[in-house]
């Protein structure tokens, strides 16, 4: 096998157990898993969007804008997280994680650890993954911020 097959399917291998991890930690939903590590990204880069008083966290309209996933099935995605006590939403509409969702959802975040080792090693050929990204066309793909 190639280096670059034998990287490929490390990838592709880690991939799919993370992908069927959190599905199965997530009531079987995609979905749910995009709009938590979404509305977890917003909160844990401290990002402050400039429309509101300090408040960190994302709404439901830009959770749809920025995953393309229509507003109403965010919107209904976010009330079993909120029902869960996964994720907060204050008055301004900002979500936020709680720590409960980081207790229950902990097999979770070791099956992302896992799968970020399994990515991040030296493949046989000697090139680590993030010289690769430099060179790739998939690093100049232009995927809008959060606004």
């Amino acid at each position: 096998m190639s280096a670059q097959n034998h990287k490929f399917s490390a990838h592709v291998r880690a991939f799919s157990e993370l992908l069927i991890r959190l599905r199965a930690t997530l009531s079987n939903d995609l979905d749910l898993v995009l709009i938590l590590a979404v509305i977890a990204e917003r909160h844990y880069a401290g990002t402050v969007p400039p429309d509101t008083s300090g408040a960190h966290g994302i709404n439901t309209l830009s959770i749809a804008l920025y995953t393309e996933i229509p507003r109403e099935t965010v919107r209904r995605k976010v009330g079993i997280l909120v029902e869960k006590g996964w994720v907060d939403c204050d008055a301004r509409g900002n979500l936020s994680p709680t720590g409960l969702a980081a207790a229950e959802l902990s097999k979770g975040t070791a099956a992302t650890l896992a799968y970020l080792n399994a990515v991040t090693k030296t493949d046989p050929s000697g090139v680590k993954p993030d010289e690769e990204d430099q060179r790739s066309p998939a690093n100049s793909q232009n995927r809008e911020p959060f606004r």
